[in-house]
């Protein structure tokens, strides 16, 4: 599943031969690795896209989030004495001098973003972002790049006013065909609104890596427990199996 978005991502160009989407909205469940995705593609951006002086970002709502994925590429890195030899890791930033570029983390202060020339970002768990500003500032950074590349990755959430079920539903609209849009491209993982929840079919089907990063035996215990206490279930439907909930919890399941 991984190598079919890489594929699709970086292999399909425009008649320029430029890199056709622009904008990546991807939506699957915790611990199937998206972190570990994003960050190879992090280091492809600012390695290997041939983009002079190019300015990569990891952003999320604060600076905690935000370092994960970063963590993930320096480890990379760190691992690789291939890549070590071109560049320099610091603390938040991973530096090529060769090219001039850099990989770096962001804080979730807003206004000290505009003045910032992105040719990638890379931004975490998009259904906790609070409102849009970041985001339109990230997004808007990228205008004068050759081919940029946003990409937006998440769990599912709960309030459907915020940006992310905004990339949802756009995702959704594309898929289906109702809505034209040649730069984006969205793949969502998550069981549909009426499977059974507690069914093991429909956890193999919300989660690609069940199995590999996600074991079997966790998400098996995760469902007894949402069994037990149903102030848990939306938590285990949200995060487990890709579920957009009506609320963050509930104290008692629908049904009763």
């Amino acid at each position: 599943w991984q190598k079919t978005i890489i594929r699709e991502v970086f292999g399909v160009k425009r008649s320029d031969g430029l890199r056709r989407y622009r904008r990546v909205y991807l939506e699957v469940p915790r611990k199937n690795g998206k972190s570990t995705l994003v960050a190879g593609i992090a280091l492809l951006l600012l390695l290997a896209d041939r983009e002079p002086w190019a300015e990569i970002y990891s952003a999320a709502t604060d600076l905690a989030q935000a370092r994960l994925v970063f963590t993930e590429a320096k480890r990379m890195v760190q691992s690789s004495p291939v890549l070590s030899a071109q560049v320099e890791v610091y603390q938040n930033s991973i530096v090529v001098p060769a090219t001039n570029s850099v990989y770096e983390v962001l804080s979730a202060d807003v206004p000290a973003k505009h003045g910032i020339n992105a040719h990638g970002i890379i931004f975490d768990e998009l259904h906790a972002q609070p409102n849009r500003d970041l985001w339109d500032v990230l997004t808007t950074s990228t205008g004068s790049r050759r081919q940029p590349l946003v990409v937006a990755i998440s769990t599912a959430g709960h309030d459907r006013q915020s940006i992310c079920w905004e990339q949802h539903e756009h995702a959704e609209r594309v898929r289906k065909g109702t809505v034209e849009d040649d730069e984006f491209f969205g793949t969502i993982f998550g069981a549909k609104e009426k499977d059974d929840w507690q069914a093991e079919s429909t956890w193999r089907r919300a989660n690609p890596n069940l199995g590999v990063s996600l074991k079997f035996g966790y998400i098996k215990a995760e469902c007894a427990r949402a069994k037990e206490t149903p102030a848990y279930q939306n938590i285990f439907r949200r995060l487990h199996l890709n579920q957009w909930t009506q609320q963050e919890s509930r104290w008692l399941p629908m049904e009763a």
